[in-house]
């Protein structure tokens, strides 16, 4: 179409001239049977590329699956019996006053204000406990040792040494399992530094006073990682004596989705284990008799 427009010459001059004007349109679809076939296309593209990208997710998920082959479990036989139990001292408990609610079921009878447990119960309990330690140490997972009461760390020391396996009995560092990187990095350094400090290592020339600094740093790791050098990955399993007493690494362990096999005493409650084994766990010779058996089924697994 053509109409008139007011425009200038080169001079300043008003003039008025007719000039063709085009007015463009847009592009619009108004055809409704276009509009739900272009719906339907962008419909159908959204699908295929969500299929797409959950093909490739579910590739990506059995790439990273590791394949576990679980051994058929086997029968491990205890080497003691019960009356080893009532040697020990096993059978007793605390005072009747201090009995815990949830360990009623485990308990044979109070005898001058002590309750004694039932010791058919608790060899039954410490079976269950070393067949589970023995069948998922054949099957691979790693197991840890803490014993940190006076009474009890000499033997979990000497156990766990003898069958291998790593071993808490200074203290329990808190984040030992939630804070593992934290407890990897301890670990290299204190390896770094028993290596270091031997005859001919990297520290040998080092003046007296950065020597005993560097001996100082490498006895405050020991105390907190000393027993847990030789792993590489975190432990699945732990073995505690006295879950009452080591209440943090029991509840810790369980945040973190390990396995717990304890000795739980009258004053404990045994449903915060997996595997409790019913006995005296202050005695040393009860606690000796139930450390070297779990010891004992360790090594029966032959898998270092």
């Amino acid at each position: 179409m053509t109409t008139k427009v007011k425009t200038v010459n080169r001079r300043g001059k008003s003039l008025v001239k007719k000039a063709l004007v085009v007015k463009a349109k847009k592009n619009k679809i108004t055809d409704k049977s276009k509009i739900k076939e272009a719906n339907e296309k962008i419909k159908k593209d959204i699908e295929t590329r969500n299929e797409k990208e959950e093909s490739r997710n579910e590739n990506q998920k059995t790439r990273n699956k590791k394949i576990e082959i679980k051994k058929e479990d086997k029968k491990y036989n205890l080497t003691i019996e019960v009356q080893d139990l009532l040697k020990a001292g096993c059978h007793l408990g605390h005072k009747v006053s201090k009995t815990n609610p949830k360990i009623k079921d485990y308990l044979f009878q109070a005898r001058d204000g002590i309750q004694i447990f039932d010791l058919n119960k608790s060899y039954e309990n410490l079976e269950k406990a070393c067949n589970f330690i023995y069948n998922s140490k054949r099957n691979g997972k790693q197991i840890a040792l803490i014993g940190t009461k006076r009474q009890a760390r000499e033997v979990v020391r000497r156990v766990a040494l003898d069958a291998g396996v790593a071993y808490v009995t200074d203290r329990w560092v808190g984040g030992t399992i939630s804070n593992w990187d934290q407890i990897k990095k301890n670990i290299k350094k204190l390896n770094e530094l028993v290596s270091g400090l031997a005859e001919g290592g990297k520290y040998s020339g080092e003046s007296k006073r950065d020597l005993s600094n560097l001996n100082k740093e490498k006895a405050r790791l020991e105390k907190m990682v000393g027993g847990l050098t030789k792993l590489e990955k975190l432990f699945d399993i732990v073995f505690v004596v006295d879950s009452g007493f080591e209440k943090t690494a029991v509840k810790e362990a369980g945040e973190g989705g390990l396995k717990v096999v304890a000795m739980v005493d009258s004053d404990s409650n045994p449903e915060k284990v997996d595997f409790p084994i019913t006995v005296n766990d202050d005695n040393v010779k009860s606690i000796t008799v139930i450390v070297e058996e779990i010891g004992r089924a360790i090594k029966a697994a032959g898998v270092k």
